[in-house]
């Protein structure tokens, strides 16, 4: 994850005021005035996608925030003066019910699918289905995807975009992205860990513009995989994980 993501997560671990007046311990507080109190904590823009009432917990609430494409989420009372962040679990069924939901807000706009278009680097595959496959060319959760994504293009005939996102923890994924591209090679000397001296311009700027598409998404892991349903995934997948991508 970005240091601003995980900055903002970090500071959302703690408990702060709110300072929404005269709410009722019945109602939770306002988008308004939940992006009101957490602006100035928060560096990048970020919206108020949900606050509900927790059915099975009185007085206190559900907040979800989307930091582009990523979404957070947090608690507070009804009367909004604390928030607690962090796992809600379910004793009863060892439901982690956090990240279910984050599962549910986890998809991108249709503008946001058409700017993940103009940063595809590679493909694999013709289908007229697809999928966006952000990596590293030096991520070990990325190698072990490949064979899998590739085993599973092959098999449904989707496509496969391949948008590079080489993360600062490997010093010589950029280098290798960019020979990829200036190259002009595929997914299977990408797959290799294909390097050259091959360092154009048109190949830097290409990465370096996919970097700050990434920031803007919220995106700092990978391998992350973005469906043409606008589905996201983030780890090694599976069929499944794939197939929900495209259906």
């Amino acid at each position: 994850m970005l240091k601003k993501t995980v900055a903002l997560s970090a500071f959302l671990l703690g408990s702060f005021a709110l300072g929404a007046c005269g709410q009722s311990s019945a109602k939770c507080p306002t988008k308004d005035q939940i992006k009101t109190s957490v602006k100035e904590f928060i560096p990048q823009d970020f919206s108020v996608e949900s606050i509900s009432p927790l059915k099975d917990i009185k007085g206190l609430c559900e907040v979800v925030i989307k930091v582009g494409a990523q979404p957070l989420i947090f608690y507070v009372d009804g009367a909004g003066k604390y928030l607690v962040a962090g796992n809600l679990i379910s004793l009863q069924d060892k439901k982690n019910i956090t990240r279910d939901r984050q599962q549910e807000f986890m998809k991108v706009s249709a503008d946001q699918l058409k700017e993940l278009e103009k940063h595809v680097n590679i493909r694999l595959g013709e289908g007229s289905k697809f999928v966006y496959f952000i990596t590293d060319p030096d991520c070990p959760f990325c190698k072990r995807s490949n064979p899998v994504v590739e085993e599973w293009a092959k098999k449904t005939g989707v496509q496969v975009r391949v948008i590079f996102f080489p993360l600062p923890i490997h010093p010589e994924a950029f280098n290798k992205s960019v020979a990829v591209i200036c190259d002009k090679k595929g997914f299977k000397e990408y797959a290799e860990g294909y390097t050259s001296k091959n360092q154009c311009e048109e190949g830097k700027k290409a990465v370096e513009a996919n970097l700050q598409l990434m920031n803007k998404l919220g995106i700092g892991g990978t391998p992350t995989f973005i469906g043409m349903n606008g589905r996201m995934h983030s780890g090694v997948p599976t069929e499944e994980d794939l197939n929900k991508l495209v259906n």
